[in-house]
């Protein structure tokens, strides 16, 4: 059976930062399982480093900047979109920031390493991150060795990563911080290096089972082990909370970390999974979240036909806290109301005005003068992939275009203002 307009809609705005009216009616015609793979099996741009890294004469804030810019601008043209909505999860969920690491490359390291295995193993991409450069400086495992462990990275394993609370005792931080020992550095800090003579090789207890651990046997006891199940509960429920909404209905997450499990770890199968659930395509979900800053600058830059490179917008979403590669803590960013606040507003408005003079600097910005009151907005509307626009926002707009048509002392562009009505619109707004 065909999907739904409004569930293609909805699919395409979860599953990666929206689509235009075409995408839309060509996702609907599709059958949901058909269109669920088709977003999974997309492939996406080839891997490469900014090209701002070239030249050796830059420091690392225009590195910074560069890798921003070329993030932003992958999220805006890619054409696998949920390789890099995946990409932005893991960014978000193992997360670093360059204000500890400091090499912005190993932040790009990094980053690549987590599209490259977004959809993949989860076993692969636990492991890879537990000895990626940029997490080893920034949760202190390159200093962790022997009669002086660093519980940060052990710690944060278990609370933020794979278990969450409650599902471990403050011993198995203790011990696992010293499983982890001698997993640092090389002398140069370019690369991972396991050193043994740093290693404690003494028998630890963790998860009740004493031996002699070090830290990718601990990994594999969680996920492939006695915590594996809760392991899965935990992912599903963040990638749940991430694609649908907070606080899924009973069962659901059950199912779901009981398809992870026989999937092999396989992220792509718990994302299919997701997505193919009836839950997913409820009012609760499709109401149920917050554009981040990101996600909304991608839309809009996209609707704009505007280059990351041209905006500025690493001030902006700065401005807005969400900066990559600069999260809050190492528990990343929140979500929902974290987004809505007076200051939030204000700085996405200042934003959208911004976005919309580099618009019509370029003389992109459409022309609704001669359409009735009800098509501009529709058109408005559909220039920024809105399929299903509420009543209450539709309304509204109608209403301010007329009375601004019938006023003799308006002095604003009517296109250039409804097109920021639309950009600051709850429709936009929320994903």
């Amino acid at each position: 059976m065909a999907m739904s307009i409004a569930d293609a809609s909805h699919l395409l705005r979860r599953a990666g930062f929206g689509g235009t009216n075409a995408q839309v009616s060509a996702l609907a015609a599709l059958d949901r399982a058909v269109a669920v793979d088709q977003l999974l099996n997309a492939t996406g741009l080839p891997e490469a480093p900014p090209a701002v890294f070239a030249d050796n004469t830059k420091g690392d804030y225009e590195y910074l900047i560069g890798l921003v810019q070329d993030w932003m601008q992958r999220m805006v043209t890619t054409p696998a979109p949920l390789v890099e909505k995946m990409t932005l999860f893991w960014h978000g969920h193992f997360c670093s920031s360059y204000l500890k690491v400091g090499a912005i490359p190993l932040m790009y390291r990094q980053l690549a390493f987590y599209r490259t295995n977004a959809l993949g193993d989860f076993r692969t991409l636990t492991q890879g991150m537990a000895t990626d450069v940029a997490m080893l400086i920034y949760l202190d495992g390159d200093s962790n060795t022997k009669g002086h462990p660093n519980q940060n990275f052990a710690r944060e394993l278990l609370e933020l990563f794979t278990l969450g609370i409650g599902n471990y005792v403050e011993q198995d931080v203790i011990e696992g911080a010293r499983a982890w020992t001698g997993y640092n550095l090389s002398d140069d800090g370019s690369a991972f290096q396991y050193r043994p003579t740093r290693h404690d090789t003494g028998n630890k207890t963790i998860f009740g089972i004493t031996k002699n651990w070090d830290g990718p046997t601990e990994i594999d006891e969680i996920l492939l082990g006695s915590k594996r199940d809760a392991m899965a509960r935990f992912i599903a429920g963040k990638l749940w909370s991430f694609f649908a909404h907070p606080n899924p209905p009973a069962g659901v997450v059950d199912a779901l970390a009981a398809e992870f499990v026989a999937a092999n770890l396989s992220i792509k199968a718990l994302l299919r999974a997701l997505f193919l659930r009836d839950e997913f395509y409820s009012a609760t979900a499709k109401q149920g979240l917050v554009r981040t800053p990101i996600e909304w600058a991608v839309t809009a830059l996209r609707s704009l036909r505007l280059a990351a490179a041209d905006t500025d917008l690493q001030w902006h979403l700065a401005n807005q806290g969400h900066e990559p590669f600069n999260p809050p803590n190492v528990a990343g960013w929140k979500q929902n109301t974290y987004w809505i606040s007076t200051s939030e507003s204000a700085s996405k408005a200042a934003f959208a005005w911004h976005l919309l003079d580099r618009t019509s600097d370029k003389r992109l910005l459409p022309d609704f003068s001669r359409q009735t009151v009800a098509a501009a907005v529709q058109a408005a509307f559909d220039a920024f992939g809105i399929a299903a626009p509420s009543a209450v926002t539709r309304s509204a707009l109608v209403a301010w275009l007329d009375g601004v048509r019938k006023a003799t002392d308006y002095f604003g562009d009517p296109n250039y203002d409804l097109l920021f009505l639309v950009l600051m619109s709850p429709d936009l707004v929320a994903v």
